[in-house]
């Protein structure tokens, strides 16, 4: 794997270094130093890991008891791969008590770019040992695995459990959506990609995830073909049904009506499976298989607002013309929408059905 990928893999979760957070950290500083830390990390921002470098050490000699300094330095080198100056820069904060998630996280990251991941493996299960809960450290150990192990199940597992243990943290769902697309794990594809998009709207990587969500489904449209007829029988039909597995509901939720994508795969097609998706689910299955993401759905159809939805989770990365007549029809409706869900984020839960391998 390309030096360039493998940052990009381990970067996930990474916190977005700007001056906000690190002035919450050292409230009280001076002046001097606060423009210091922010022309840093728009130097760190732009590439510029020397300027970077050099700034955030003067800022340790300032403050040098600041562990927001230390992560970005130690994340700095890490990005320049510089890892043995990354390393020496965490070593300190590592072993100490303040050690926090991210301090795990970075320390593990800088192991596996150097292709150490024993040694990635273990700094992370010292941060879990600390932090079980963590969703960043989940998903850290799900990164060194899906690189140092055979198979991607290990990955997944460690994903998984890391939306279960926190479900808002979203770089779970993120890497669960990309790694099941390629296993054509469509169903959950779906399930996590769309939990990703309302999480992270937002960022760069909601763009693809919307992408693979209309993919997915064009994919479970395409395989629909090769499934087999169902029993003639109707007793034998309804014996078979409390026996369907979450994957299989869902399939069957989506076949039933698949009739409404039959002639063209658009977003207003796909916009109209999911609504008569959401009404048989919630006839037939909604109270078997609890799931956050289908459950907001189903509170946008009431309120009237999943049209826009629909529109605003497909519309401008698949048409963005098409996209743009609809908001100059429905303005107001969309408005209406965006204002609904400032209001209702949407909220992952702990007791969602998730995949089984």
């Amino acid at each position: 794997m390309q030096v360039k990928t493998l940052l990009k893999l381990i970067g996930l979760g990474l916190a977005l270094h700007t001056a906000a957070p690190l002035s919450a950290q050292i409230a009280g500083e001076s002046p001097e130093l606060m423009q210091m830390i922010k022309s840093a990390n728009e130097h760190l921002n732009k590439g510029s890991y020397d300027h970077a470098i050099a700034l955030y050490q003067q800022a340790i000699r300032l403050a040098p008891d600041n562990i927001g300094l230390r992560k970005d330095l130690a994340y700095a080198y890490l990005l320049k791969r510089e890892y043995s100056n990354g390393r020496q820069a965490i070593a300190q904060v590592l072993g100490s008590p303040l050690a926090d998630e991210q301090v795990f996280q970075i320390a593990a990251a800088i192991e596996q770019a150097e292709g150490k991941y024993g040694k990635a493996k273990r700094i992370v299960n010292d941060g879990l040992k600390k932090y079980p809960n963590s969703g960043l450290l989940h998903n850290a150990m799900g990164n060194v695995l899906i690189l140092s192990s055979k198979s991607t199940k290990p990955a997944i597992e460690k994903w998984v459990k890391g939306a279960a243990v926190e479900p808002k943290y979203p770089a779970n769902y993120y890497n669960l959506a990309k790694t099941l697309f390629k296993e054509e794990q469509y169903v959950w594809t779906i399930i996590y990609a769309e939990q990703y998009v309302n999480l992270e709207a937002q960022s760069p990587k909601a763009v693809e995830m919307r992408k693979l969500l209309f993919e997915a489904y064009q994919k479970v449209f395409s395989n629909n073909q090769n499934k087999p007829l169902p029993n003639f029988s109707q007793a034998a039909q309804r014996e078979q049904q409390k026996k369907l597995s979450f994957e299989e509901a869902f399939l069957q939720s989506i076949n039933v009506n698949l009739s409404t994508v039959a002639d063209e795969f658009t977003v207003d097609n796909l916009s109209m499976l999911r609504s008569r998706f959401l009404i048989y689910w919630h006839n037939n299955f909604a109270h078997k298989f609890p799931q956050s993401i289908i459950t907001y759905q189903a509170r946008l159809m009431k309120e009237g607002h999943y049209p826009a939805y629909n529109q605003w989770l497909f519309g401008a990365s698949e048409n963005s013309r098409d996209f743009s007549v609809w908001i100059g029809q429905f303005k107001e409706a969309y408005q209406n929408f965006e204002r609904w869900k400032n209001n209702n984020p949407f909220l992952p839960q702990m007791g969602d059905v998730a995949i089984r391998l």
